[in-house]
C-alpha cells in the first residue's frame, strides 16, 4: 500500500496547478524574510521546487493520510478544500493578506429549527432566528475576503432553508467549495439535482449506528435510520463528496460500533467518515463524564484513523481527534475556522459557546480581529473540553446567556490563557525543526 500512495503523492507533486499557489507563497514569504517551512524543505520549495526532501517531509506528514480522486481533483480529508481550485489557491494568498491569522474554514447554522432531537445536539440552548438571505450572503462575501475557503452549510437542519441553493451558488461565485451538514431529511431526487447545479461540493450525514433502532433512538426520530440511508445513496447517485458522520459515544468505541458503520459506508460508495465526539455544550454541557471520551476512547480513534488509511482504500476515515491532536493541527477554533450561528453570533466553532460579535451588528473582520486576538494562537487541545467547567461559571454569572456575550468571552479567554503551539504551527513558525515521528 506504501507504493500507492507514494504514486499518489508523486501525481500531486508533479501537478503544476497543484504547486503554483504553495510555490508563489512560499517565494513571496522568503522575500519577506518569513520562514515557513525547515531547513532543505523550505530551500527546495523556495528556489527550483519540490524535490526529493519535499517528496520525504510530504510522504511521512500525510502518513495518517488517504488522498483520494474525486471529479478529477485531488481530496485529502474535508477539513480542505479539494484541489487543484481556487478554494485550495485562497489558502495560500490568505497566507499574504498580512493578517496574523486567516479562516481555512466557516460554517454557518442556517435555522435553528430541526425535526430531530438529538442527544449530543451542540446548538441545543442557543437563540432560535432566521436570519435573511441577504445577511448570509453578506456573511458569505466577508469570509472569503477574510480568506476562508471551505464554507459549511448546517443548521438546525439546513435543508428547511428555500435559498440554500442560491447561498451556495453566492459562495462558489465567490472561490469558495461548500459542504452540506445534514440528517438526509427532505433530500430527494429534486433537491438533489438543485443543490448539485448551484455548484455544492460535499455532503455529511448524519450516521452514528448500524442498528436501525439504536440509531432512531439516538437521533430522537423512528425513520431517521432510513432516511440516512436513502439520503447518503442519492448524495453517491449524484456524486457529492459523501461523508458518513458518526458521533462515537463511550458505549460506540467500547462496541467497537463505529467499524461497523466504516463497513456499511464502505457497502454505501461513501467518499469519508467523518468520526466525531460528544462535546460538554449545547444538551451535554451538564453531562457528567461518563457522557465523554476517554483518553483510552481518543487514542483507539486515532489509531482508527491511520489503520484504514494507511490501507489506501475508501472510505478514508477523518477522526477529528487525530487532525486536531496535539502532534497534528491542534484546536483551530477562532484561529483556523469560525461558526455562525442562527442568530448570527460569531464563535469559535459550533462546540464553544463564545460570541465575539455579531453579523447583524458588526463587520466580520472587525468581529474576526476580536476573537483572534481573544483566543491567541491554535492550541494543542479542544478549547471547550479544557474549558468546560471556566465556560459553565461564565455562563452561571451572566445569567445564563448561551453562547456568552462578547465582554464574557474575552475575559473568559484571558484567564483561560493562551498555552502551546500544537506541533505543525511550531514548525512553521521555527520553534520545532522537525515533525514528531508519532502523527
Amino acid at each position: 500500500m506504501k507504493l500507492q500512495k507514494y504514486w499518489k503523492l508523486i501525481r500531486i507533486l508533479a501537478n503544476g496547478d497543484v504547486r503554483r499557489a504553495p510555490l508563489r507563497m512560499m517565494r513571496e514569504l522568503r522575500r519577506r524574510g518569513i520562514r515557513r517551512l525547515p531547513g532543505k524543505i523550505g530551500s527546495e520549495l523556495e528556489t527550483r521546487g519540490a524535490g526529493i526532501n519535499t517528496f520525504r517531509f510530504a510522504a511521512r506528514y500525510l502518513r495518517s493520510e488517504n488522498p483520494t480522486r474525486h471529479r478529477g481533483r485531488w481530496v485529502l480529508n474535508s477539513f480542505l478544500p479539494p484541489f487543484p481550485s481556487p478554494a485550495y489557491d485562497r489558502m495560500f494568498d490568505a497566507m499574504l493578506s498580512g493578517r496574523r491569522l486567516s479562516p481555512v474554514s466557516a460554517f454557518f447554522a442556517l435555522t435553528g429549527a430541526c425535526p430531530y432531537r438529538c442527544r449530543h445536539c451542540s446548538a441545543n440552548g442557543r437563540p432560535r432566528a432566521e436570519l435573511p438571505t441577504g445577511l448570509w450572503r453578506k456573511a458569505i462575501e466577508q469570509s472569503t475576503a477574510l480568506g476562508a475557503a471551505l464554507l459549511g452549510f448546517t443548521g438546525g437542519e439546513p435543508l428547511l432553508r428555500g435559498d440554500l441553493e442560491q447561498l451556495i451558488e453566492h459562495a462558489v461565485k465567490h472561490g469558495a467549495e461548500t459542504m452540506l451538514f445534514t440528517t438526509g431529511i427532505h433530500l430527494d431526487e429534486a433537491r438533489a439535482e438543485s443543490l448539485r447545479r448551484a455548484g455544492l461540493w460535499g455532503i455529511a450525514i448524519s450516521l452514528d449506528h448500524t442498528d436501525p433502532v439504536q440509531f432512531n433512538a439516538f437521533r430522537g426520530r423512528d425513520d431517521a435510520y432510513e432516511i440516512a440511508l436513502r439520503a447518503l445513496k442519492l448524495a453517491k447517485k449524484y456524486d457529492f463528496y459523501t461523508m458518513s458522520c458518526c458521533v462515537a459515544t463511550p458505549e460506540t468505541v467500547a462496541t467497537k460500533e463505529y467499524r461497523k458503520i466504516h463497513a456499511l459506508s464502505a457497502e454505501l460508495g461513501v467518499d469519508e467518515l467523518r468520526i466525531v465526539e460528544p462535546m460538554p455544550c449545547g444538551r451535554l454541557r451538564s453531562a457528567s463524564a461518563t457522557e465523554f471520551l476517554t483518553p483510552e476512547a481518543i487514542r483507539e480513534l486515532r489509531d482508527f484513523h491511520v489503520e484504514i488509511n494507511e490501507k489506501t482504500g475508501r472510505p478514508k476515515v477523518c477522526a477529528f481527534n487525530q487532525i486536531e491532536s496535539p502532534e497534528l493541527f491542534g484546536c483551530g477554533g477562532g484561529t483556523m475556522h469560525l461558526y455562525i450561528d442562527s442568530a448570527g453570533n460569531v464563535c469559535p466553532c459550533d462546540f464553544t459557546p463564545l460570541s465575539f460579535g455579531n453579523i447583524a451588528d458588526m463587520e466580520l473582520s472587525d468581529i474576526w480581529t476580536r476573537m483572534t486576538d481573544a483566543l491567541g494562537e491554535p492550541r494543542r487541545a479542544c478549547f471547550v473540553r479544557s474549558h468546560a467547567g471556566l465556560i459553565a461559571r461564565y455562563v452561571e454569572q451572566t445569567g445564563g446567556e448561551y453562547p456568552l456575550p462578547p465582554a464574557a468571552s474575552c475575559a473568559l479567554c484571558k484567564e483561560a490563557g493562551y498555552g502551546t503551539l500544537p506541533d505543525y504551527f511550531r514548525l512553521v513558525t521555527g520553534k520545532i525543526t522537525t515533525l514528531p515521528r508519532e502523527m
